[in-house]
């Protein structure tokens, strides 16, 4: 039996190798040893979600700052590319771009949030003090349809008290999860310096970016041998390639989608546009459970602000993510993900459960990366099974090949002893 992880065959008496067995019990403790690491991980997943997430913590500006450098570089070249005919000196320009790319981005988000920010506090401080209104107007509609059904003698009781219960449970949720989001928007708030930090980093590792890249290059260059630093480039650059299509492709899409939303709740006179329309694309960021958890947060609004505009909110959502699903997201990201649905399903629940909504989101491009790695795995196995069966019959067709030949020779020489 080969074990390609070692590179050695374990002894086997068949094979003429020691008939005392000494060696071949090192694959088996090896695979032992490994079940019961994997044990241990898995049984220990939540303490070791823990451990990554205070790692992440101390970390943080660290990480943002690579984070936004990351995001921000295909941006910053190809700036560098329309300033290259006219500034010469690739220093002046690598900051010339950086500054460029930096402008626009701080531009962009503060219009953006200017022309948001006030609306999405507006909508949501409107929708708290308003929502003992809403709840009594529904309750009465309640009351209505059952008194509607009552005349046609149709026994709703259970159904009317139930959807009684339903909304004062509703209500106290809401306000509780109102209260949450408080905290929360100061927890962001405190996280305000370590953004800052990350800013500042970013700009850092960008300008340093050809430096850093240099170094490691050198460092690989001196410590492994040239195909092996061959196949890390090839590798990274891959990674680079689905990480940096899934995160550019992943925000235009859910632009389009909260636009396309805003547009037709606007069109159909539906309340809280701009904060059903920003959740929607938030979450629509967050692949297979994201648009779901959109619609059903948008239809629950509605419900309490204009419940007959909930079933036309659901169906135009349902439209939409299907539209999204077959049409724009195939436009967008093309074949350079190719993640089975079961695998990024996997990848969502274990990427939430150890890094919570980070985790959601890297989900699919790690899966995607873990898929490729798979993919090549798999292929160089199928092609040297294959090297081998080819080599196994070209030897079977050279033995043949032979003792055909042989044969023949053997019948002409038996030819010429009956002509004598």
């Amino acid at each position: 039996m080969h074990f390609p992880f070692f590179g050695k065959k374990s002894i086997n008496p068949s094979d003429g190798g020691d008939n005392n067995g000494n060696g071949s019990w090192v694959p088996y403790t090896i695979a032992t040893c490994s079940a019961v690491v994997l044990f241990s991980i898995l049984n220990n997943i939540s303490s070791i979600g823990a451990a990554a997430s205070t790692i992440i913590g101390t970390f943080k500006p660290i990480i943002i700052g690579l984070a936004i450098a990351y995001m921000l570089n295909p941006l910053v070249k190809l700036i560098e590319k329309l300033l290259e005919p006219s500034v010469r000196k690739e220093k002046i320009r690598n900051w010339i771009a950086i500054a460029i790319a930096f402008a626009t981005v701080v531009l962009f988000a503060s219009v953006l949030l200017y022309s948001l920010i006030p609306q999405l506090i507006d909508s949501i401080l409107q929708f708290f003090n308003n929502i003992n209104n809403y709840a009594n107007t529904l309750n009465s509609l309640v009351n209505e349809l059952a008194g509607i059904a009552e005349s046609k003698g149709i026994d709703v009781n259970t159904l009317k008290n139930t959807s009684s219960n339903f909304v004062t449970d509703a209500v106290t949720m809401l306000t509780g999860f109102g209260g949450k989001m408080v905290g929360q928007s100061f927890s962001l708030g405190s996280d305000a310096l370590s953004i800052l930090i990350g800013f500042i980093l970013a700009i850092y590792f960008l300008v340093s970016k050809n430096m850093l890249l240099d170094g490691i290059n050198r460092l690989m260059d001196l410590t492994l041998k040239q195909e092996r630093c061959e196949s890390i480039r090839h590798f990274l650059g891959r990674c680079n390639v689905i990480v940096s299509t899934f995160i550019i492709d992943d925000l235009l899409d859910a632009l389009i989608v909260g636009i396309v939303n805003f547009v037709f709740m606007t069109v159909m006179h539906m309340p809280y546009s701009v904060l059903i329309s920003v959740v929607v694309a938030v979450t629509n960021l967050a692949p297979t459970f994201g648009p779901f958890v959109g619609g059903f947060i948008g239809g629950f609004v509605l419900l309490f602000a204009s419940a007959g505009s909930t079933i036309p909110f659901i169906i135009f959502t349902i439209i939409l993510q299907l539209c999204d699903g077959y049409v724009i997201k195939p436009k967008l990201f093309g074949q350079t993900l190719g993640v089975p649905g079961i695998w990024m399903v996997s990848g969502i629940i274990i990427g939430g459960e150890l890094f919570g909504v980070l985790g959601i989101l890297m989900a699919v491009p790690v899966v995607g990366i873990m898929t490729f790695v798979y993919r090549d795995y798999i292929a160089g196995l199928e092609a040297k099974k294959k090297a081998e069966l080819e080599a196994k019959q070209a030897e079977e067709a050279k033995i043949k090949a032979e003792m055909a030949e042989i044969e023949h020779e053997m019948a002409e020489e038996d030819i010429e002893d009956n002509v004598d």
